[in-house]
């Protein structure tokens, strides 16, 4: 088996060590990039946060965030953007409203969201998120549907936390059955993520892919949240860290090491070494 790209959840990075990246996994995506592997980073995070990893890991990869909304070459130049429609926007901040939900508005450069229930402390100042040649803000307002009625927002994505899952739950069924051209992900801590319709995190990865003449059969996905499941399932190799969401593990070809056991730098180097050796076998059959 040949591997000509890896994509990871930038979550399997964390050694679980105060969220920051161990020295084994940067060594192991450098490993990657010298046996001429591209890299591709995916989260449903801000494309700030996972800029933010890949220059943690000292990567020139390719970025997918917004769970797919958003694709970054490793040229750090945008290579494909679906957004929710201004209209749908406003139609959804609406209706999300008339519940008692925290709500944030996503693009790739700010962020806003209803104060909510969040603590005074937060919501009286702006969070600045620095990273290189990138500035992300976040804000906060009274009432996102007044502010989207003088400020027209066209986003990548929307969130909204509620307070139970009976309210998420109950939000959800209607909002299905009201847009349809926006993706609805239903998330632990009562939380609804929403994109256009089509946007998936293997959209976006199978993008990348075409544009770099790599068949699916060569890509390798190693996920841990839940919507990770289609990437894992459909990737050539679909691998899952040992602290993974079950049903990701249940799809997988491989289950690796947990992220505080060095998960992803123990199935890169395996993977690469045993392609290394095929990799001879072939030219030995050849000769």
């Amino acid at each position: 088996m040949t591997y000509r790209l890896l994509a990871l959840n930038i979550m399997g990075a964390f050694s679980q060590n105060k969220g920051r990246v161990s020295k084994a996994t940067k060594e192991a995506i450098e490993y990657a990039h010298k046996k001429k592997v591209s890299i591709l980073l995916f989260s449903e995070r801000e494309h700030a946060f996972v800029k933010r990893i890949a220059k943690a890991l000292h990567s020139e990869s390719h970025l997918v965030a917004h769970n797919g909304a958003y694709v970054i070459s490793s040229q750090n130049k945008p290579m494909y953007i679906q957004r929710i429609s201004e209209d749908d926007t406003f139609d959804l901040i609406q209706f999300l409203e008339s519940f008692d939900c925290q709500i944030t508005v996503e693009n790739e450069s700010f962020s806003v969201s209803n104060k909510g229930k969040l603590p005074a402390t937060l919501v009286k100042r702006t969070i600045w998120q620095r990273t290189q040649k990138f500035l992300y803000s976040q804000y906060f307002v009274d009432s996102l549907g007044e502010h989207l009625l003088e400020e027209r927002i066209s986003p990548l994505s929307i969130q909204a936390t509620f307070h139970n899952s009976e309210e998420r739950d109950e939000a959800l069924q209607a909002l299905a059955n009201m847009f349809e051209h926006i993706n609805f992900i239903s998330r632990d801590q009562n939380k609804i993520e929403m994109t256009a319709t089509g946007v998936s995190k293997w959209n976006s990865i199978v993008y990348v892919a075409e544009q770099l003449g790599i068949s699916r059969s060569e890509i390798v996905v190693i996920g841990i949240s839940e919507d990770d499941e289609e990437a894992v399932q459909q990737a050539g190799t679909g691998i899952a860290m040992g602290n993974a969401d079950p049903k990701v593990k249940e799809v997988a070809d491989w289950v690796t090491r947990t992220n505080k056991e060095e998960g992803i730098a123990y199935v890169v180097k395996e993977l690469l070494r045993h392609q290394h050796k095929h990799a001879i076998e072939e030219m030995n059959k050849v000769d």
